[in-house]
């Protein structure tokens, strides 16, 4: 009987030290889109192991989540933003959408001792409106400014300490006929941007801070002219939990020659809520300064703050 205490006693200590280890796995899975793989990664965590296999297990659970890039306006997600833009010389109210989605396709498992491979289909479609005179439009509601399209496909590889992308993706852009009515200068001048890049990233954790540094290069390009090389680093930071929401944060620093290296930076605070949805909602404060992120205006002073509602499929 005394042994048995003992023995319950250890149990009881264990759990609760491990608590918090147990209640960031079920985060994990839980953003695992697909069906199969995240009943699979509860079980993991349901299956009693020893304490080298518990190490190995979390290793594992990592590999499921593919690190977004938090402050980064390429990564592949739904938003919906409004905040107040400087752009062109005027100070205007604005509306950001945006549909996109990373759908990993395969995994391949090169070597029994090496980590995964995972193959991704990417793709993001993001609009810009001018909402500040929507009144005042003759019913064409708000000003449609612009639209950027990507498409590509990426190879990353998962490993204990993060993961490294290698990614192809098609960029063009269209601008809208609200914008080209307000702006009859852009009818003559219109430049049919578009362009392929090469991008290798690597991201790297650390508890719950995420740190990564990558760059591009333009293999082609519409015009021909455009200057190839683009520059990118970040860092980001995931809280702990309390109830069903992680408080973040993230930085994203890009540069580009063609805009002569001007630093763009982009800035994005708030909460994740993961208290319902299979896939985190966040609620984030947005600021960006630096040359417009957006098609063929990547030359022009650009800043923005709103407020934003983000979700990845």
């Amino acid at each position: 009987m005394k042994n048995l205490a003992i023995t319950f006693l250890f149990i009881s200590l264990s759990v609760y030290a491990q608590e918090s280890s147990v209640q960031n796995a079920l985060n994990l899975c839980r953003e695992i889109t697909i069906q199969q793989e995240r009943l699979e990664c509860y079980d993991a965590i349901n299956t009693p192991v020893e304490k080298k296999e518990n190490k190995e297990l979390a290793n594992k659970i990592g590999e499921f989540r593919m690190s977004a890039l938090l402050a980064d306006l390429e990564e592949p997600r739904i938003f919906s933003t409004f905040g107040r833009m400087e752009f062109l010389g005027k100070d205007i109210n604005a509306i950001l959408l945006g549909v996109g989605t990373r759908l990993k396709l395969k995994t391949f498992d090169i070597l029994e001792y090496q980590k995964s491979i995972d193959f991704n289909l990417i793709g993001l479609v993001k609009s810009q409106f001018d909402v500040s005179e929507i009144d005042t439009r003759n019913n064409r509601g708000g000003a449609l400014i612009n639209t950027d399209f990507m498409i590509g496909a990426e190879l990353v590889k998962n490993t204990k300490k993060g993961n490294i992308r290698l990614k192809y993706s098609h960029r063009s852009t269209h601008l809208g006929d609200e914008f080209l009515i307000d702006n009859p200068f852009y009818l003559d001048n219109r430049l049919n941007l578009s362009y392929e890049t090469i991008d290798v990233l690597a991201y790297r954790n650390m508890n719950q801070w995420g740190t990564y540094l990558g760059g591009s290069f333009i293999v082609r390009s519409e015009p021909g002219s455009l200057e190839k090389f683009q520059f990118q680093a970040g860092v980001q930071f995931r809280g702990n939990q309390y109830r069903w929401f992680n408080p973040i944060f993230g930085l994203d620093i890009k540069s580009w020659q063609a805009s002569d290296w001007y630093p763009n930076v982009s800035f994005k605070a708030g909460v994740e809520y993961t208290g319902f949805f299979d896939r985190p909602l966040q609620l984030l404060f947005e600021y960006y300064d630096g040359k417009s992120p957006y098609g063929q205006f990547y030359k022009e002073d650009f800043s923005f703050y709103g407020l934003s509602v983000n979700h990845y499929w």
